[in-house]
């Protein structure tokens, strides 16, 4: 099975795609012979992507109902992976093959092939020889993921993610929804440093921001012990939430020395 990152370098060299590669998913299809359609499916809400084969024909079919271009490319991404990574299909109806993957599936890429084409996704869409240099000596905020979100056409969710990949630093990324923590991903220099929290810590600038649902500006310090199960006398932790408080989600940043 081919490495699923080095596949995407391969595309994007073979292919000449030298500007934004979300901006360059659809002539990558074309040039694959892959025809592509948006359509709304109301009557199918948890299908994100299809990735199609009857015959010689191949397709892309991305679900538009929930408003998200974002997520869009990224499923686009996603569906081209299966392709390129030559995934055996998952499905065989009425003489079509394929794959049929759930907003879950491109989220979180719990099974082995959808996991493989996410990480496709991810370096097809924010290659790392390019993606690092973009974030070279900025600090993480809310102004990086931000500003690198635009540039590179994703949502700031999996920008921040990347992110996380590929800093030295120790950070992490919280995402909650009423208080209660729904996702947390933290760079390789905090791994197994934060708490096994379910809900966002009282007494903390978090807890604040979402209870007066008053997003931060700036980061704030905050006691360590509040997020972290692991820290020295020394550990110095900042914190900073922003979010769609009028939904009840947000987004928690950390990072500390």
């Amino acid at each position: 099975m081919a490495n699923p990152a080095i596949k995407a370098r391969w595309v994007l060299e073979t292919k000449g795609v030298v500007g934004t590669p979300a901006l360059a998913l659809h002539d990558i299809a074309k040039r694959e012979g892959i025809r592509y359609l948006y359509r709304p499916l109301p009557n199918d809400p948890k299908l994100s992507g299809e990735l199609i084969y009857k015959g010689n024909q191949k397709g892309i079919l991305i679900n538009t109902h929930i408003n998200n271009s974002k997520r869009h490319t990224f499923t686009f991404a996603h569906e081209l992976g299966h392709y390129f990574l030559e995934h055996k299909p998952e499905y065989v109806r009425d003489g079509v093959t394929g794959f049929w993957c759930s907003i879950e599936d491109v989220s979180y890429g719990k099974r082995q092939k959808e996991q493989e084409a996410n990480v496709f996704a991810v370096e097809l869409l924010m290659p790392e020889n390019r993606f690092r240099p973009s974030m070279a000596g900025a600090p993480f905020d809310f102004t990086l993921i931000n500003s690198l979100a635009r540039e590179y056409q994703v949502s700031k969710q999996t920008c921040g993610y990347r992110i996380l990949e590929l800093t030295q630093s120790p950070c992490a990324i919280l995402h909650s929804e009423l208080g209660r923590i729904t996702m947390q991903r933290t760079s390789r220099a905090a791994h197994g440093f934060l708490r096994q929290l379910t809900h966002i810590p009282q007494a903390t600038a978090a807890y604040s921001a979402i209870k007066q649902q008053c997003g931060q500006i700036d980061f704030t310090e905050c006691d360590p012990e509040k997020w972290l199960a692991r820290y020295t006398p020394l550990t110095r932790l900042y914190e900073c939430t922003r979010g769609k408080f009028e939904s009840g989600v947000a987004m928690t940043l950390l990072r500390w020395s």
